[in-house]
């Protein structure tokens, strides 16, 4: 079974994710590979496109994915 690869919003602390990355946890935080301003849509498409689930606080990625009709998958 393939290991889960997550993507960390910018709301999430890079602590957390540093926490996360000791305990095995295969994940990088958006500003890693993205600029600071990159748009909620464009940050989903990243994750689909390299098969990372999206950690995000923001309420908006649920309105984005139903409108904008995601896999199921994101």
């Amino acid at each position: 079974m393939p290991r889960l690869e997550f993507l960390a919003n910018i709301n999430i602390s890079p602590s957390t994710v540093e926490g996360l990355r000791k305990i095995g946890w295969n994940i990088i935080r958006v500003s890693e590979i993205l600029d600071r301003k990159t748009k909620d849509i464009e940050i989903l498409t990243y994750a689909q496109d390299h098969n990372k689930v999206v950690i995000t606080q923001d309420l908006d990625f649920s309105t984005l994915l139903a409108v904008r009709g995601f896999n199921k998958q994101v």
